[in-house]
């Protein structure tokens, strides 16, 4: 029971921001004392803001946080330190200054961490045309010392693993694809429309969740590149893209059979074709639910089997063969995306002696 509150406790705090807010705390704590230690600042506000500004969420956004950041500071001084030696002092050679920093910030690559551009190029430019140099390599120290123990405390202190989220995320868009199937199920046994089985937004729903997944799963991933948590490098295929893949292009075919069965009635209304596909639509419901990567759920090859036979010209009802193809369709192709192999766990293989080579009694 307390294993479990503390657990959901832990689950509040990394939601709601706090580890993260911690790493800039102690990244800014030790860029502080940092450079008053070695630089002799009584005040190193530069770097501690540097710290704070580049620490994210996980390692590789830190990475490109800490990269857009010195970059933004390295172009503003680049553009100033000509300025204040070359180009006409007061107000005309500050203006050139602002205004080609003003225009580098707009880079893409820099994002939001280009407004350092023109603050640094003013500030630059302020201490080179006074004469003061030794405060503008202070203050570039600082800034380097902030970026350093930013990534540095991104890197070691706890970085975020997001790989719970991801899979809740899959297991809803499994859980959901499996209850629309069995929705057009009922839908067609009691020969109902599906929105009425299903609820009006079913559509939405469907086209909603594997794009969170999809969410889910990038953020996943990103956050166990670079990372040096044991716990990044475990269960890396549980989120296969592959699995997603399947999962998705499967609730595309539930999206479609659901508007066929919305605009057909002719297969509705025959008993001999509604029961046996509304079991189809039931097993293969129970095999886009067992889509978890490794091997796909025993009922599927008899599902496929069955598909063939309600689909075979055999049948006696020739006027609903075409509506009877036209529904069968989609679940060919999700039945053949369920069949696909899927990723599996990669199995330590035991260790053989050669058959040849002498062991040693101990």
């Amino acid at each position: 029971m307390h294993r479990a509150q503390l657990s959901a406790l832990l689950s509040r705090i990394r939601r709601a921001g706090a580890a993260e807010a911690a790493r800039a705390t102690v990244a800014a704590g030790l860029t502080w004392q940092t450079c008053v230690t070695l630089l002799h600042v009584s005040a190193p506000y530069a770097g501690a803001v540097a710290a704070l500004l580049v620490v994210e969420t996980t390692v590789v956004a830190t990475v490109g946080a800490a990269g857009r950041y010195a970059a933004g500071c390295l172009l503003g001084v680049l553009v100033a330190v000509p300025g204040a030696l070359y180009a006409g002092p007061g107000m005309a050679g500050l203006a050139l200054v602002v205004l080609a920093s003003a225009l580098l910030a707009r880079h893409g690559f820099l994002g939001h961490h280009g407004v350092h551009v023109p603050t640094t190029a003013v500030l630059t430019f302020a201490l080179v045309h006074g004469r003061h140099p030794g405060e503008l390599v202070t203050h570039l120290a600082e800034i380097a010392l902030g970026i350093a123990f930013g990534l540095g405390c991104s890197a070691l202190l706890f970085p975020a693993v997001r790989v719970r989220s991801a899979e809740r995320a899959l297991e809803d868009l499994r859980l959901l694809v499996a209850r629309h199937l069995d929705g057009l199920a009922d839908a067609v046994v009691r020969r109902e429309r599906p929105r009425t089985v299903l609820g009006p937004s079913w559509e939405d729903d469907l086209d909603t969740a594997p794009r969170r997944a999809r969410t889910a799963v990038d953020e996943a991933h990103e956050s166990m590149r670079w990372n040096l948590r044991p716990t990044a490098r475990r269960r890396r295929w549980h989120l296969d893209d592959r699995v997603l893949g399947t999962l998705t292009g499967v609730a595309g075919q539930v999206t479609t059979t659901g508007r066929l069965l919305d605009t057909e009635s002719a297969a509705a209304d025959d008993r001999g074709f509604s029961r046996p596909y509304a079991r189809l639509l039931r097993t293969t419901a129970l095999c886009a639910y067992s889509c978890r990567g490794g091997r796909p759920h025993p009922a599927l090859p008899a599902a496929r089997h069955a598909l063939a036979r309600l689909g075979s010209p055999a049948r006696d009802h020739p006027p609903a063969a075409g509506t009877d193809q036209r529904l069968l369709r989609p679940l060919e192709s999700a039945l053949t995306s369920l069949s696909a192999p899927a990723p599996a766990p990669a199995a330590r293989s035991p260790r053989t002696l050669h058959p040849l080579r002498h062991t040693p009694r101990r």
